[in-house]
Order: structure tokens, then C-alpha cells, then sequence
């Protein structure tokens, strides 16, 4: 209560002070009155006894102060006099507050920008209910578990103890978790791999994101629809009427918003949806930086994309006909990510000791007597909250690195600012030893020199926080420019809020403590009697010979400056170098583009000559030159491999078979003609290389080198893999070419006629131009659309731009490094200016004094740059020292 009393008296004297005032003098007047009363009892007069009384008392303004400095709002309304007073000094110097807020705008703002970032790829928690209470499952093995025959979905067996894990599991196993682990209050699950499908409308294909979901996986999020419904259970059977559900992004975007689109039919991948309902326009998907176009039932998988269709056995024993039913049978083939919520009360560790039972009872029967332990798969729970690893992982080291780079930013902004105010407390100097000389308290004046600082780096982070906008949006734009489409949700939330609030209290602080202590640490005599034009000899720039701290802060700015720039030109260097590095092939006037038939139910013979006919319509096209095409498009990041067994080869020591790996990549004709890669030794792969043919290969020179030796190579004979694979005759030895990625030596590589290793998967088209590639693009598109109006081109680019997208990261570096760097060497540019420009203003009378005496201007010019030159060059071999051993 007496709490509650404080707190409302305290408000009351802030808002009605002449009545508080008024209370105050009645109290006081009736306390005198007591008192003299009680001395005239004793014998006094009135007039001594009033007299006495007063005395007693003391001072009526002292005694008033002393009532008012008791309150909590007496500390309040202080603030708000050095608030004021702070904003009264800052108006006398403009210039001074303009450079310096401008200089912790551009610092606080970079750091808030890739704050951001951080925060929406590491920190923010999915937009969905009780996110805390998600649950990702995966498993870990000591070895490769037997019971699993396929999986699909995110592996590594190459972790720290060097065990595998992995997120995927088998349908089978999912039902079982789903069905009996008391923990958890919902099961969810999501095909492993998000898919790229070709989405009909009207006629119109597109290409979207999508991904399978099994019926209970909103439900489980707690998600609301934003238009219509969303999926449940009774859509997720395999006779169910085939239902779908769009993003609100990719709605607005594709079909105008329009309402009216639920009930109406779409297809994917040939296959007819009926679209049921939208998210809502904040969920994107349960992996950060991806955004899901449509979601469709998991027991859609195999029609929509049947490459997934698992055959049901012939009476022959050999493999039949499809079975949809049998992907979801199959305990071997592992391909479902399970997403999990806790019932409320349940921990993490008892949530993984409940589901380790029941998928240790979901494995029992698959699992062989005799099977080694360290084969046996174990359980682990990790948080859901944020949604999956993905992009996570992969950003995490270049945004923390980024982070360090602002936040070295910042400090030139703080070194900066703090010189500023150092310099301009020699200004302020006799006017702080007065207030000292009348009594002012030097905690009292270091408050006041800190609210001041702190308001001039509030003033900077709220301008900081407006610029981090703009400078998020262009990081994620640069970010979203890689191999990879990108969405993030950057919009500033509490935590983002908070961060900038934290960072310009902090920054003020830093900036203004060292000023603060040091103007206020004062021998009051000689300070008094200096004139203005003495006070800068005071000023701690220069004691003794020494450099003081000023003169330091400039030195740091340097080199600090320094240290960015040199590694700015390090990762330029870096892109320079991989940009001009030789690729092995031409990679000008190269048109790509992928497309995916299988999609679209082509298969066998009729997809070989669907890929046939398309690259000789292509051929046909003005300003085409040549057309080829191959599983995988070089530098792209997409590869095979696999092991080889060359008869004749000797194991080297240490050596074995497991070590034999090659790269692979399946072509059509004209590949090498195409692509600029030269053909050494006897033939490129041709239109007679069939399925009837023999079965040939064409290696690279590093594949001869590695695997062959000396003599000629042309007609030897390799297989891949055990003895049951056939073997294949070497007709041709070409050039070394970059395969997967500028970084990598060129591995030892096999091309194979597509022909005679067919495949029901994307292939990718290479076109050759003879001027522009890009003209070629609308004429492409015609042509595919003339062969099959339900599929769409998609990863249409030229090959320059295909290798500055898998340059993406150190293009993001050395863009980011070079304008971070030019911005902390305009930082010390403005501070040195700021600086030295204030201190020879303060020096008008020694310089007019050496004038007079017949120093001319040049000598005094030279006497001012001698010192910014010498504080330049200290702090130039200081960054050049620190950036020697940050390189390395």
C-alpha cells in the first residue's frame, strides 16, 4: 500500500507542481507553528521562539530540495533538466551533432540490418501456436543402418564422432510414432525433399515450390486458413479427392488474390487439384528462407511425381507395375520428416525417451538377428520452434562474419564520436570547472555529459534503426540473387526493436565515459584562470611527449579503417581470381534452361524422343549455333558419382576399391561441340551411341591420369560399381573441364551417351549462340510450348550468369567487405576531419599569435598536416599489421 501511495504521490508532484509546491509550504508553515508553540510553553517569547524554530529547521529552499530529492519523480524530472540541457549544448554546435549522429546513424544502422538478417534466419520462431512446443525427430547411427535400403531427405555421416544422422524415416515408422507415443499430443510428417512442379492454370504452366504434407500437419502447427480450409486428415488417402493448398504469397502473385479460385481446379504435374484454401500471409513453410507455393497430401506423392512409385513384384519375381501403396508399406525406404508436438508439461528428454521406445518396437521387425548395435538407429529430439535447419546452417558463418565486420563498423562510429566529444569538451572546460567550483558534484556533471552522449546515439540509432530498412531489404535482395530463390521474413519485430535499443545506450555510453571522466577530472585554480585560447593546451591530445587519448582514438580509426579495406581487397582478390580462373569449355554465348518431362508422364522411348525432338527444334532457330544437353549443367553445384573398376588397375598402398571415385554426367551429341570442351584422343559421344549400341564412355584427362597412365586410352575397358554392372569401351578422351564448382580441381570425370543411360529425371539444355544468348530466350520458350503446352521452362539462364550465381557468397563478401570498408574509411575521414578542424578552431590565437610573428601560412599549414599525417601513418602501419595476421 505505502508503495502504491509513493507511486501516485510522485505522480501527482510531476503533474501538479504549483499545488505540490503549495502543499509543501502549508507543511512546512504548520511545522513552524508547532515548534514555536512548543518553545513558548516552555517560557519563550514568539518572536524568539519563531526565530529558534527557523534555525532548527534550517534553510527553507534546503529543506525543500531535501523533500523533493526524496521522491522517485525528483530523479525523473533531473533526467529530463540534463535531457534538455543536452538538447540546449547540441543546438550551440550543429555541425558537431550532425557528423556525429550521422556517424552512429551509419553504425548502428549496419549493425541492426545484419541483426535483422540474424534474427529472422537464427532467432525468430515459426508464426505459429505454442512454437516452443514443436519437436523435430531424427536419428543417429554408429554405422549405416541395414534397415535401411533408400533414403531421401537431408543425411551426414560425417559429423564430429563420425556417425550418421539423418531427419528421414520410413512411413511406417511415422505411423507408428504417430499412433503410440504418449508424449506427444500431434504427429506430423513432410515428404524430405521439397519439390519443384509444373502448376497449370488456365492453360498457363508455371513453376512452383511444393511440398507434401501428411493431413494433420496444419493442425498440428495450430494453423488458420486465411481463405477457405486448409488439409486434414480425410484429404491424406490415397482414394481421396486430390485437394490443395496455395501460399498466400504465391496466391497474390499468381492469382491475383482472387477468392474465387477456391473450388476451382489446378494441375501439378498433369495431375488435377482441387484448391481448398490459402495459408495466411506470415507462414511461409517450417524451413527459413523458403516459401512454399502449394502444399498437397503426402499419399499424392507418387502420382505427382512418380519417380517416387515404388513397383509391386510380377509373377516373375522381377519388378511389375507401380504401386502407390507400396511407398507407404516399404519399411526400407526412408523419405518422411517427422514434426512433433509436445503434450503441454512434457520436457524435451522425457518426449525422446517415450518415441525411442516406440521406434525401437517400429524397427524390431526389421532388424536381422545378428545385426551389429552400432548399425541400430537411435532416436533424438531436437527444437521445431524455428522450423528446420536448412538455410540456417549455410548463413550462419557468412552473417556472423558479417556481424563482426559492423560491429568493427560501430566501433570507428564510437572512436569517431568520442573524439568528437573529447575534443569538444575543451570548449566546455572553464564552464565545468566553474559548476564544480560552486559545488556541482562530479557525479552529477558526469551524468549530465553522459545523457548527452546517450541522447546524441539515441538520435543516430533512430535514424540507424530507418537506414537498417533499406539495408535489410538489399542484404536479403543480394542474399536471394544466389543459386538458391530466397524468402525472408525481415519485417522488425520486439527483438530487432530492442537490439538497436540496447546497442545506442550501449554506444552512447562507450562514447561519452572517457570524455565524461576526464573533462570533469579538473584543477579547478588553473582552470579558472586560463583564457579560452589556453584551454586546447590542456586538452588530453598530447601530455609529455606521449600521445594521449585523443590522438589514439584517431589512431585507432585508422587502422581499423585499415583492417576492413584489407580484407574488402581479400575477398575481391578471391572473386577476381575464381572469375578469371579457366573453366575448360567456353562458358560465352551459352544459353541453359531445364525441363522436366517426367513431370508431365513422359517416360522410356517416349522421353527420349520427347528430348530428341525438342534439341532439334531448338537447332532450327535463328542465331542458334549448336544444342546439346546433359543430366547436369557444368558449375551448377549438381553432380554424380561413383566408383569405378578399371580391370588391370593395381590398388596403391593404402589405397581401396571404395577410393576409386569418378565423376559422372550422361550427354547427348554435340556435348563437347556445344560446350567448347576440345576431344583429344578419338571420338565425342554421337547420335549412333543408342541403347542398341555397344556401350561407350568419354573421359577427361584427369580421369586418364588418375586411373590410366601412360599409353593410349581409346579402347580400354572399365564398369561402375560390383561385376554385375556391364562394362564400357573408352572411345574418347577429352579436355579437363570444371564440373561441379570454379573452387574444385577438375575431378576425374566419365561423360555417357544419355541414350544408353537413360533416366527419368530433369535434363538439362545447353545452346549454343552465335551473338547474345539472351535474344534466344522467347524463341526457346515457343518452341517448348509447341511440343507440350503443360510444361514450363525453368533455371533459364545464360552460363556466365550460372557462374556468378554459384559465385553468389563471394560476390555477397566482397560487395558487403568493400562498402563496409569505404564506409569505416569515410568514418575516419569525417572524425580526423572533425576533428583536427575543431582543434586548429581552438587554436585561432596560437596560430594568429605565429602569424604575427611571421610564420607564414604554409608553415602553419604544414605544421597542422604534419600531425594527421603522422597520426595517419601509425594508424596505417597498425591496420597493416593486423590485416597481415587476419589473413592468415
Amino acid at each position: 500500500m505505502s508503495f502504491l501511495n509513493n507511486f501516485a504521490g510522485g505522480v501527482r508532484n510531476l503533474f501538479r507542481k504549483k499545488q505540490a509546491e503549495r502543499e509543501m509550504d502549508d507543511e512546512l508553515r504548520a511545522y513552524l507553528d508547532a515548534a514555536a508553540q512548543e518553545k513558548m510553553r516552555s517560557g519563550m517569547s514568539p518572536e524568539q521562539a519563531r526565530r529558534e524554530a527557523r534555525m532548527e529547521m534550517g534553510s527553507t529552499d534546503a529543506v525543500k530540495e531535501g523533500i523533493r530529492g526524496a521522491g522517485w519523480e525528483s530523479t525523473l524530472e533531473a533526467l529530463g533538466q540534463d535531457i534538455r540541457y543536452g538538447a540546449r549544448q547540441l543546438r550551440r554546435s550543429p555541425g558537431l551533432a550532425l557528423v556525429a549522429i550521422l556517424s552512429l546513424a551509419l553504425g548502428i544502422g549496419a549493425n541492426t540490418a545484419i541483426f535483422s538478417l540474424l534474427n529472422a534466419v537464427l532467432l525468430k520462431s515459426l508464426p505459429v501456436q505454442n512454437p516452443h512446443q514443436l519437436v523435430v525427430l531424427d536419428w543417429v547411427s554408429q554405422e549405416w543402418p541395414g534397415v535401411v535400403n533408400s533414403l531421401t531427405g537431408s543425411m551426414n555421416n560425417d559429423d564430429d564422432s563420425g556417425r550418421t544422422t539423418s531427419t528421414s524415416f520410413s512411413y511406417p515408422a511415422y505411423e507408428q510414432i504417430r499412433d503410440h507415443t504418449e508424449a506427444f499430443a500431434s504427429t506430423a510428417a513432410l515428404a524430405g525433399a521439397e519439390s519443384e512442379l509444373n502448376v497449370g492454370y488456365e492453360g498457363q504452366p508455371s513453376r512452383a515450390l511444393g511440398e507434401m504434407v501428411s493431413g494433420n500437419f496444419f493442425s498440428t502447427l495450430g494453423i488458420q486458413p486465411a481463405v477457405g480450409r486448409l488439409l486434414t486428415p480425410e484429404d491424406d488417402r490415397l482414394q481421396a479427392a486430390p485437394a490443395a493448398v496455395i501460399g498466400y504469397g504465391y496466391w497474390q502473385r499468381r492469382f491475383g488474390g482472387d477468392p474465387a479460385l477456391l473450388g476451382r481446379s489446378i494441375t501439378v504435374n498433369s495431375v488435377p487439384f482441387t484448391v481448398v484454401g490459402v495459408t495466411p500471409a506470415d507462414f511461409l513453410g517450417v524451413q527459413p528462407g523458403h516459401a512454399i507455393d502449394v502444399w498437397l497430401p503426402l499419399h499424392s506423392q507418387p502420382q505427382v511425381e512418380p519417380s517416387w512409385s515404388l513397383f509391386s513384384p510380377s509373377s516373375s519375381g522381377q519388378s511389375g507395375t507401380p504401386d502407390p501403396a507400396a511407398l507407404f508399406a516399404a519399411h526400407d525406404n526412408w523419405w518422411v520428416v517427422i514434426l512433433a508436438r509436445m503434450k503441454p508439461g512434457v520436457s524435451a528428454t522425457q518426449a525422446k525417451t517415450n518415441a525411442e521406445v516406440t521406434f525401437q518396437q517400429a524397427l524390431a521387425s526389421d532388424i536381422k538377428s545378428g545385426a551389429k548395435p552400432q548399425a541400430t538407429p537411435h532416436l533424438e529430439v531436437s527444437s521445431g520452434g524455428k522450423g528446420f535447419e536448412g538455410v540456417r546452417g549455410d548463413l550462419s558463418p557468412p552473417l556472423y562474419t558479417l556481424m563482426a565486420v559492423v560491429g568493427v563498423v560501430l566501433l570507428i562510429a564510437c572512436a569517431n564520436v568520442a573524439n568528437l566529444m573529447l575534443a569538444r569538451s575543451a570548449a566546455r572546460r572553464k564552464e565545468i570547472a566553474v559548476r564544480l567550483a560552486v559545488g556541482a558534484g562530479r557525479g552529477r556533471l558526469i551524468r549530465q555529459l553522459l545523457t548527452e552522449s546517450i541522447l546524441l546515439a539515441a538520435l543516430g540509432g533512430a535514424a540507424g534503426f530507418a537506414l537498417s530498412f533499406w539495408g535489410t531489404n538489399l542484404l536479403v535482395a543480394l542474399l536471394a540473387s544466389g543459386r538458391e530463390r530466397m524468402v525472408l521474413s525481415v519485417t522488425p519485430d520486439p527483438r530487432v526493436l530492442c537490439f538497436a535499443a540496447v546497442v545506442s545506450l550501449l554506444t552512447g555510453i562507450l562514447c561519452g565515459i572517457s570524455p565524461a571522466l576526464r573533462s570533469t577530472r579538473l584543477d579547478l585554480t588553473p582552470a579558472l584562470k586560463r583564457t579560452s585560447g589556453a584551454l586546447q593546451a590542456s586538452l588530453s591530445w598530447e601530455k609529455g611527449g606521449r600521445m594521449g587519448l585523443g590522438k589514439a582514438l584517431v589512431v585507432a580509426q585508422v587502422a581499423l579503417s585499415v583492417l576492413l579495406l584489407a580484407g574488402a581487397t581479400m575477398f575481391v582478390r578471391t572473386l577476381a581470381n575464381l572469375q578469371n580462373l579457366n573453366a575448360g569449355f567456353n562458358t560465352q554465348n551459352l544459353l541453359l534452361f531445364q525441363i522436366d518431362p517426367t513431370q508431365d508422364g513422359y517416360d522410356g522411348q517416349r522421353l527420349a524422343a520427347f528430348y530428341q525432338e525438342l534439341a532439334r527444334r531448338v537447332e532450327s532457330v535463328p542465331g542458334v549455333r549448336s544444342v546439346s544437353m546433359s543430366f547436369h549443367r557444368l558449375l551448377s553445384g549438381s553432380i554424380s558419382t561413383t566408383y569405378v573398376k578399371i580391370p588391370g588397375y593395381t590398388l596403391k598402398p593404402g589405397e581401396k576399391a571404395d577410393d576409386l571415385q569418378t565423376y559422372l554426367n550422361g550427354v547427348g551429341s554435340r556435348f563437347f561441340e556445344t560446350m567448347g570442351i576440345p576431344v583429344l584422343l578419338g571420338r565425342a559421344v554421337d547420335d549412333g551411341d543408342t541403347a542398341t549400341a555397344p556401350r561407350v564412355a568419354v573421359v577427361n584427362q584427369a580421369f586418364v591420369r588418375r586411373f590410366l597412365g601412360d599409353g593410349n586410352p581409346v579402347g580400354r575397358s572399365f564398369s561402375f560399381g560390383g561385376n554385375k554392372n556391364p562394362q564400357m569401351s573408352i572411345v574418347g578422351v577429352a579436355g579437363d573441364a570444371k564440373y561441379g564448382s570454379l573452387r574444385r580441381d577438375v575431378p576425374p570425370t566419365v561423360y555417357l551417351p544419355y541414350l544408353q543411360n537413360p533416366r527419368e529425371a530433369p535434363m538439362d539444355f545447353e545452346v549454343r549462340a552465335t551473338g547474345n544468348p539472351v535474344d534466344l530466350e522467347s524463341a526457346v520458350y515457343r518452341v517448348a510450348k509447341d511440343m507440350d503446352q503443360n510444361l514450363a521452362l525453368y533455371d533459364v539462364n545464360t552460363q556466365v550468369e550460372e557462374i556468378n550465381k554459384s559465385l553468389f557468397q563471394e560476390r555477397l563478401f566482397a560487395r558487403l567487405t568493400g562498402f563496409f570498408g569505404a564506409l569505416a574509411a569515410l568514418l575516419a575521414c569525417v572524425g580526423i576531419y572533425g576533428v583536427m578542424a575543431f582543434t586548429v578552431a581552438r587554436r585561432t590565437r596560437e596560430i594568429g599569435i605565429r602569424m604575427a610573428l611571421g610564420a607564414s601560412r604554409g608553415e602553419v599549414t604544414g605544421m597542422v598536416l604534419r600531425e594527421t599525417s603522422f597520426l595517419m601513418a601509425i594508424g596505417i602501419i597498425a591496420g597493416i599489421t593486423l590485416a597481415a595476421g587476419a589473413m592468415r
